[in-house]
């Protein structure tokens, strides 16, 4: 029984640091991605958020004409929004390790 009660710790604690890491993942692609967003009136960088979901997480942004950002329509990011993000994002995540 005491080898189960351990085993049952250790996995509550490791569910716990994936849910804290997930967490923290998702906020900062939000921030990533609204520093990424060009800014004129503000509506598309303030626009992004970010859900959980039972696969992590999405994040996403509802302005209309957020795909024209995305493909380098504004001086601002000629680059667009997504690549940048995931690209930062990546290095981010592997920088990252769940302490043991």
């Amino acid at each position: 029984m005491r080898a189960k009660g351990l085993a049952d710790r250790g996995f509550d604690r490791l569910s716990r640091d994936i849910e804290r890491l997930m967490e923290d993942a998702k906020n900062r692609t939000v921030e990533v991605a609204r520093a990424n967003t060009p800014i004129k009136t503000g509506r598309a960088r303030n626009n992004w958020a970010g859900n959980q979901t039972s696969q992590g997480f999405e994040v996403e942004n509802s302005v209309p004409y957020i795909e024209q950002l995305d493909k380098g329509k504004s001086r601002q990011a000629p680059n667009g929004i997504i690549k940048p993000t995931v690209r930062t994002m990546t290095g981010y995540i592997k920088s990252r390790r769940l302490k043991r």
